[in-house]
């Protein structure tokens, strides 16, 4: 079961949070054929200078059967060439290109976590893992549409989230697509109380140069 091909998430909208204008940031991810034999491919489609940071993939929704990441050979019935795995492998460079920085998955799980940190806007990042349904009594070979309904996020330089879900692509009965389903805005991470008082402190300092100037 190999990886998976393009993935489709595109969101021509300008998104205003507080005031802020943001142009919206966009990628493309199609899962289609035999996830076996076919390589994953995450392309930045943003148009206006936005790196993607993170990819996040979520297989447990998954409406047609159960299916999880197989990432080590552990034969089990009914044949032990049902559940030959493929480790999560980086292919053509693609790792140095986009700066890939750290990736989290476990055998027989159902995340992937992959974090960047020079995935720049038409950049793809390809890469291999095996697929293979939770029961080992069915069919190992996982097609695009079967991963139906699992769900995915990236996260932008520009401090937003593009969510979504794998859904059907019309007249392409062995694929899925991940269809955009929110934008948010990341939260910013507070600074820590020693630093607040500093910036206070200097603050203070200020004010008092400023008076006794006057």
């Amino acid at each position: 079961m190999r990886s998976l091909a393009r993935l489709g998430a595109a969101v021509g909208t300008i998104l205003v949070s507080a005031g802020t204008a943001f142009a919206t940031p966009s990628l493309s991810f199609i899962v289609d054929g035999n996830t076996f034999t076919d390589n994953f491919n995450i392309d930045n489609t943003s148009d206006a200078g936005e790196q993607m940071l993170r990819f996040f993939i979520d297989l447990s929704g998954t409406t047609a059967f159960a299916t999880e990441f197989d990432t080590t050979d552990d034969p089990r019935p009914p044949s032990p060439l049902d559940n030959l795995g493929t480790p999560f492998t980086p292919l053509g460079g693609t790792d140095t290109t986009t700066g890939l920085t750290s990736f989290s998955v476990v055998d027989n799980g159902t995340t992937l976590d992959i974090f960047f940190d020079d995935f720049q806007p038409s950049e793809t990042f390809t890469f291999i893992i095996d697929v293979d349904p939770t029961d080992a009594a069915l069919n190992s070979t996982i097609t695009g549409d079967e991963l139906i309904g699992a769900t995915a996020f990236a996260d932008f330089s520009d401090g937003q989230r593009v969510s979504g879900v794998f859904a059907a692509i019309s007249g392409n009965s062995d694929a899925s697509g991940f269809m955009a389903t929110g934008i948010t805005v990341t939260p910013k991470i507070p600074l820590p109380a020693p630093a607040l008082l500093l910036i206070g402190g200097i603050g203070a300092l200020g004010v008092a140069a400023r008076r006794k100037r006057a």
